[in-house]
């Protein structure tokens, strides 16, 4: 499998306190991989750090054989194909799912943003796609305020795809979900990879064991352990800072 993603002794320190300590990091094109680990883990440091949001103490960021350390968040997403879906929905309240879709197409120019000055054919296209994909195509006419909790997650998910990134970033997409939900949201992102290469942020253990191949563990800003999910389990270290003995799980974020 072709290396996409690498990161190289990756820093980042606030205040004196390290978030994240010499992080390699090495991720394969296509990949599905969850990233867990207790509060304070440094999930969220490292997602910001190959996102552009925070700029690096020290180390490296590389995607697809480009060195993108420090560059900011938008000539990320737009020249480097990385895209980011944060816990919480960004949805167009008062426009339909498909418009909503729409919108979120990548612009070509700098004109206003409305899809009335795109191709409109080949716009609506695209959009039904996306929306038979996430399981939305019955509500394309719905206004996302009219959308579930669950729904309006697999709405900003579509409105990713829309943008054709080479990787996805998904923090936490199942909290607030019903059971259900969960389980849907699982088998999309499962279906996902492949096509694109996916970066799930979790801590629900029944979802990490529905979706993950492979899995990073973060402690204290470094990597802790990282493989196999039936071999993450076993692992002693993860059992101690993460995991309950007795195999329940801690509700870490």
């Amino acid at each position: 499998m072709r290396e996409i993603l690498r990161t190289e002794d990756l820093s980042a320190c606030f205040s004196g306190f390290w978030a994240l300590d010499h992080v390699n990091l090495s991720v394969g094109e296509g990949e599905l991989r969850v990233i867990i680990g207790p509060n304070g883990a440094g999930k969220t440091t490292l997602m910001d750090l190959i996102t552009g949001k925070t700029k690096p103490a020290g180390g490296r960021v590389f995607f697809d054989g480009h060195d993108i350390t420090g560059k900011p968040p938008h000539e990320i997403a737009a020249r480097y194909g990385i895209g980011r879906k944060f816990q919480g929905p960004s949805l167009f309240e008062n426009m339909s799912a498909a418009e909503n879709l729409e919108l979120a197409a990548p612009r070509e120019n700098t004109v206003p943003r409305t899809f009335f000055r795109r191709e409109p054919v080949r716009l609506r296209q695209k959009a039904g796609e996306v929306l038979r994909r996430i399981g939305l195509s019955e509500k394309a006419g719905n206004m996302a305020c009219e959308l579930s909790h669950g729904e309006r997650q697999w709405l900003e998910i579509g409105m990713l795809m829309m943008q054709g990134p080479k990787m996805m970033i998904l923090d936490e997409p199942t909290a607030g979900m019903t059971a259900e939900e969960t389980r849907l949201t699982g088998r999309m992102i499962q279906r996902l990879a492949g096509d694109r290469t996916v970066l799930v942020v979790e801590h629900d253990m029944d979802f990490v064991r529905q979706v993950a191949r492979t899995v990073t563990v973060l402690h204290m800003g470094r990597v802790l352990a990282q493989g196999p999910l039936e071999e993450i389990e076993k692992d002693p270290r993860v059992v101690r800072v993460y995991l309950k003995s007795d195999g329940r799980e801690r509700e870490h974020a």
